[in-house]
């Protein structure tokens, strides 16, 4: 899916200081008061050929206040094209005007769509943070694909460790594929290398685009609770405007949050669904909040979504 910046305009999107389209939002951002740390996963869809033509410039506006204006630590993104993290990639690491992010960087595969960017054709997924990665723990691990449920796209799990508000991380990111058969065994080695981090006794941050609900039995391996056997929570399981009949109103989690692909932003949905997740270890974090960015229809076909916690332990 797809994320197209043509003008300024779309920052202020970002930021919610121009009317959005689509529903209000119940719970609301509060880039002030929320805690900290902070999150961004957004997939970008650099290469996407049917959406319109993007603007460089345009583009890196938007992106940068997106992350100034939540004041991110962690930001993960789907779909990249290499222009389009070198673009970023230049500007956050050497600005003077604000924070200076590092970033890792994983190909999957090439497209054509990404020439817009420049000529390196790769395309795949950056993950930028406000310290520097440490040296030598860049993984990339081939996730399983099966021909025979589509095209193989060498889907993959990016991670890396990293500061975060001055305790080390591991960041991880990941777009599992959409086809019906893939899912499960991508989630579950997702699943198992996470774990074996949180095993390691290090918090783990999981961003990315699941192509799934949050009560598909597939997250089971990821998710604590409602079902699941996994050591994570999710940044907007607690906003209640979003439990509808999974889970009492009365609950303190649930396997839900705020759809990220909506019909307005993406025209060939029918029914608003949240796909986009930001998992984090529940032994280390507490208080977690989530919120879907506005989207306009020309603009986008994801929401990004940010997300806010505080330190457990």
């Amino acid at each position: 899916m797809r994320v197209a910046f043509r003008t300024f305009v779309t920052a202020l999107l970002f930021l919610g200081l121009v009317l959005p389209i689509g529903p209000a939002q119940a719970d609301m951002p509060d880039a002030a008061n929320w805690p900290r740390p902070r999150f961004i996963t957004y997939n970008i869809c650099g290469a996407a050929k049917q959406c319109p033509p993007v603007d460089r410039k345009a583009f890196q506006a938007a992106m940068v206040s997106a992350i100034d204006h939540w004041d991110a630590d962690l930001v993960f993104l789907q779909e990249v094209c290499y222009g389009q993290w070198t673009l970023l990639r230049d500007h956050l690491n050497t600005r003077t005007d604000g924070p200076r992010y590092d970033s890792v960087w994983g190909a999957t595969r090439t497209s054509s769509g990404c020439l817009e960017w420049g000529s390196d054709q790769r395309f795949g997924l950056a993950t930028f943070a406000k310290g520097t990665f440490e040296e030598g723990t860049r993984t990339v691990v081939p996730l399983p694909e099966d021909e025979s449920d589509g095209a193989i796209e060498n889907r993959i799990l990016l991670c890396g460790r990293v500061p975060v508000t001055g305790r080390p991380v591991r960041a991880c990111n990941t777009h599992i594929a959409p086809e019906t058969g893939q899912g499960g065994p991508q989630v579950d080695k997702v699943a198992e290398v996470t774990r074996s981090y949180a095993a390691e006794g290090d918090p783990v941050v999981l961003g990315g685009d699941f192509n799934l609900a949050p009560t598909d039995s597939i997250l089971n391996a990821l998710y604590d609770h409602n079902g699941g056997k996994g050591v994570f929570q999710e940044v907007d399981e607690n906003d209640t405007a979003f439990f509808g009949p999974t889970c009492d109103q009365s609950a303190d989690r649930c396997r839900s949050g705020e759809p990220t692909a909506v019909p307005t932003c993406a025209t060939d949905l029918e029914t608003p669904v949240k796909i986009d997740y930001i998992f984090l270890s529940y032994y280390w974090f507490t208080n977690v909040r989530g919120d879907a960015a506005a989207c306009a229809d020309t603009v986008s076909d994801h929401r990004l979504l940010r997300g806010a916690a505080a330190w457990e332990h």
